[in-house]
């Protein structure tokens, strides 16, 4: 468990545990273990043994920012349906059970001056134990550090369970049906806008953009392309800023689920990314559109549209 006193993450061990819930099934035979760990500068590199299981996601948070070392091995990318290093966070979720040969470590170098600077983690499955939070220091936390990560893991978590809860929808029905029943068609039948407003910054290729109006929802339907020879692109969120005639904002920006028929680009692929949100009884005069992946390092952005 964490040290005495470290009710803050304790608090964040509780929102990490909300997501777990909503695993499948067959993962409740793993027994789920959080633990500290401590990192010595003193004691040569630091080598971890992670025990992960099929389908568990897996958090291992770090008391700084840090990134992976080198290319992800190949021996590693069909083992996970989910591994993302996330400034001071790793996901790990394996979609198999970890081979007991043949597995290369995973290299983590932190971004800072601290020592130690790399972290080596083992990865391994055990038969009915798995580690669901690990937390790392190389040197105590102070409460304003734990208090700000208990922030973003607070907001993470609400986005989870908003990707969750569009994960949880039935499968909509072929034609016309489903869209009917949620109500998206009405009377009123649905606008559709072709722009060719260009993005002000993008680090993916965008090849269209089409808004889409009924009566109780708007949608921007972007057709998004990761370049050849960049990393996997994993849809994260979208984030839509309401502006008046003069380009200032209105109010606080919505923070709403970036939906992809992929779970991921693959270098070269691309896919529709669809943002929606209600229909406003009075609609701004435009927006500013923020797509980005999980961890918001690369996306497209506009700085004015009109859907």
């Amino acid at each position: 468990m964490f040290p005495p006193g470290s009710l803050v993450m304790t608090a964040v061990v509780l929102l990490l545990g909300s997501a777990a819930l909503a695993q499948a099934p067959n993962t409740k035979r793993w027994r789920r273990v959080e633990r500290a760990v401590a990192l010595s500068a003193g004691a040569g590199e630091p080598v971890q043994r992670l025990r992960l299981a099929p389908g568990v996601v897996t958090t291992v948070l770090l008391d700084s920012d840090a990134v992976l070392e080198g290319e992800l091995p190949e021996a590693l990318r069909g083992l996970f349906t989910r591994l993302d290093v996330t400034g001071s966070h790793l996901l790990l979720q394996p979609a198999v059970a970890i081979p007991a040969q043949g597995v290369p470590p995973l290299v983590l170098r932190f971004t800072d001056a601290a020592a130690p600077q790399r972290l080596v983690l083992e990865l391994t499955t055990e038969a009915n134990v798995v580690d669901s939070v690990v937390d790392v220091r190389r040197h105590p936390a102070t409460v304003t550090q734990l208090e700000a990560e208990l922030v973003a893991l607070r907001e993470r978590n609400a986005l989870l369970e908003a990707r969750l809860a569009t994960a949880r929808r039935p499968v909509p029905q072929p034609g016309l049906a489903s869209a009917v029943f949620s109500g998206a068609i009405d009377p009123k039948g649905v606008l559709v806008k072709w722009m060719d407003d260009p993005a002000s910054e993008a680090e993916l290729k965008v090849r269209q953009l089409d808004s889409y109006r009924s009566g109780s929802w708007v949608a921007l339907a972007v057709k998004l392309e990761n370049p050849p020879g960049e990393a996997p692109w994993q849809p994260g969120i979208a984030r839509l800023t309401a502006l008046d005639s003069n380009g200032r904002p209105t109010g606080e920006a919505m923070e709403l689920p970036l939906l992809l028929q992929e779970p991921r680009l693959r270098p070269g692929q691309s896919a529709i990314a669809v943002v929606q949100w209600p229909a406003p009884k009075r609609p701004p005069h435009a927006y500013a559109l923020e797509l980005w992946d999980t961890g918001r390092r690369r996306g497209a952005r506009w700085a004015r549209l009109q859907p």
